[in-house]
C-alpha cells in the first residue's frame, strides 16, 4: 500500500528565475502597491519626500501603520522573495526604543553583512493627520513637522534627533517656498 505524504517544498519553490535582479525602484514601488490595496499608512521619511519633494531627504526604507504589523511583514517578505527568485528578505521584530512593549517588524535585505532596511511596520497610532495622493495614505507633512517637534524635546530619544532636526529644516525650507 502506497503512502500518501506531500513532498517538501521550499519556500523559494516556483519564484522567477534569479536571473532578472530587481531594482530598489522594484521593490518600493511593489511595497506602495500592497499599502495602497490595505489601506496603510505610509509615514516618515518617504511620506515626506512625497509631499515635499525636492526639500525632503531621501528615503532610505518605507515606514508603514497598519494595525496588523506581523502579518504584513510576513506577506511582504514572501513577495519581495518571489519577486527576487530566491531568499534575498528575511523579517526582524525589534523593541521600539524609548518605549515600553512596542516593535517594529522590519523587512530586511539579506547580504554579506547587516541587513540594509526595506520597510518597517509600526502599530498604528490615533489622530494620525493623513493625505491621499494617487489613492495612497501618507502622514500629512504638518502633522509630522509636530511630531519631529516632539522628538527634538524629548531628551530619551537622544539617537533620533540629527535626523529629526535635519528634516525640520528641510520642513521649514519647504514652507518659506510655498509662502513666496
Amino acid at each position: 500500500m502506497p503512502l500518501n505524504f506531500k513532498p517538501y517544498k521550499p519556500k523559494t519553490m516556483g519564484m522567477q528565475s534569479s536571473r532578472k535582479p530587481i531594482t530598489k525602484e522594484d521593490v518600493d514601488k511593489a511595497i506602495i502597491q500592497r499599502a495602497k490595496q490595505h489601506n496603510q499608512l505610509v509615514h516618515g521619511s518617504y511620506a515626506l519626500k512625497q509631499q515635499l519633494g525636492e526639500f525632503a531627504r531621501e528615503p532610505k526604507d518605507i515606514d508603514i501603520m497598519t494595525s496588523r504589523p506581523r502579518q504584513h511583514m510576513d506577506k511582504t517578505e514572501d513577495m519581495l522573495d518571489k519577486m527576487a527568485g530566491y531568499d534575498a528578505f528575511k523579517e526582524v521584530v525589534m523593541p521600539i526604543i524609548g518605549t515600553e512593549g512596542e516593535y517594529v517588524y522590519k523587512v530586511v535585505k539579506q547580504n554579506y553583512g547587516p541587513g540594509i532596511d526595506v520597510v518597517d511596520y509600526f502599530e498604528t497610532k490615533q489622530g494620525v493627520k493623513t493625505k491621499r495622493i494617487k489613492g495612497v495614505r501618507y502622514e500629512h507633512w504638518k502633522y509630522a513637522k509636530k511630531v519631529l517637534e516632539g522628538i527634538v524635546q524629548n531628551p530619551d530619544l537622544r539617537h533620533r534627533h540629527r535626523k529629526a532636526v535635519e528634516d525640520l529644516r528641510r520642513i521649514k525650507a519647504y514652507e518659506e517656498s510655498i509662502r513666496r
